[in-house]
């Protein structure tokens, strides 16, 4: 597992990217919430989450993948705040396994040059992400 952890996932804002695995997002992360990673991970788990258990990852998520803060504001406003939480908590638990566990097909170690011949390759180490559907339409109402 390296420590890229982008996903793109598709949610009620569309498709886009989320990446919550730089120390300063997390720490920011930490500091909304009032929790560690972990903890806060656990609670969307468990369902004893708080509203900012379920914004925080999605907003910084897509500041991490590469969106503007003012625009992320916006897509949590919109998507987050407009809509039942429920599929959004499921999103928000993606974004944070992304990098706590890793996420399928990052590259692992170093891409091997040309003095390397004859020895195999890593699985999927030209491939970095993960697509996740969420659909919200069968959310308890």
């Amino acid at each position: 597992m390296s420590a890229n952890g982008l996903r793109t996932i598709v949610w009620a804002g569309g498709e886009d990217q989320f990446c919550l695995a730089k120390v300063g997002l997390i720490l920011d992360l930490e500091a909304k919430c009032e929790a560690g990673i972990a903890t806060v991970m656990t609670r969307l788990g468990s369902g004893t989450w708080r509203l900012n258990d379920v914004r925080e990852p999605i907003r910084l998520g897509l500041i991490g993948g590469g969106m503007a803060p003012d625009a992320a504001m916006k897509a949590v406003r919109n998507h987050v705040d407009e809509n039942p939480l429920t599929s959004s908590v499921l999103l928000a638990y993606a974004i944070i396994e992304a990098v706590m566990v890793g996420v399928p097909d990052d590259p692992v170690g170093k891409q091997l040059d040309g003095d390397d011949q004859g020895k195999a390759e890593p699985a999927g180490a030209q491939q970095t992400g993960f697509t996740t559907t969420t659909d919200a339409s069968d959310a308890p109402n």
